[in-house]
């Protein structure tokens, strides 16, 4: 009896460490030592390829309005990555500033996923959704969160994938 709870408590701690291994935002395969590059379907120049959204509390956004500078960043709720941005941003001078217009956008969420995360964490940040992936798909094949930079003129400067540390840090104007 004892070999056989030995034996079953080996099998669920290995697969419970599985699960956390694999549940990354972008996660590696085994005997891949460095990250998956995904394809970009934009690039420094192009026109934002988004012309409005509506937040979660229901707010249009006009994201072709020129004049202001934009970030946008689609995550997923679940991603640990997405998370440590989110807070790092909540709490940084960004949010206060008139010049610039913040949108995250969730892909492949809904809205009451996204608003009861929101809630739970004060998030301050205008949310959005993309539900079937749609607005994503514009953008890259792959990997979350990204960062998008947009100039006063509506085009973009530059999009990052924000894993890791210092996420803030890779928000590029220029």
């Amino acid at each position: 009896m004892v070999k056989s709870s030995k034996s079953t408590l080996q099998r669920l701690l290995f697969t419970a460490s599985l699960a956390i291994t694999l549940s990354a935002c972008q996660t590696l395969p085994l005997n891949q030592p460095e990250a998956v590059v995904h394809d970009e379907y934009v690039n420094s120049g192009d026109i934002l390829p988004i012309e409005s959204i509506t937040t979660i509390d229901g707010k249009v956004l006009d994201l072709q309005q020129l004049g202001k500078r934009k970030l946008v960043i689609l995550f997923a709720t679940w991603c640990h990555d997405s998370n440590r941005l989110l807070k790092a941003l909540n709490d940084s001078p960004l949010l206060e500033r008139d010049d610039i217009e913040i949108i995250a956008i969730a892909r492949e969420e809904d809205t009451d996923t996204v608003t009861a995360w929101r809630d739970k964490r004060g998030i301050k940040v205008a949310l959005a959704v993309d539900n079937d992936r749609s607005i994503y798909k514009r953008f890259a094949s792959g990997g979350i969160p990204r960062l998008i930079t947009i100039g006063e003129n509506n085009k973009i400067i530059k999009m990052n994938l924000a894993e890791g540390e210092q996420q803030l840090a890779k928000i590029i104007w220029q």
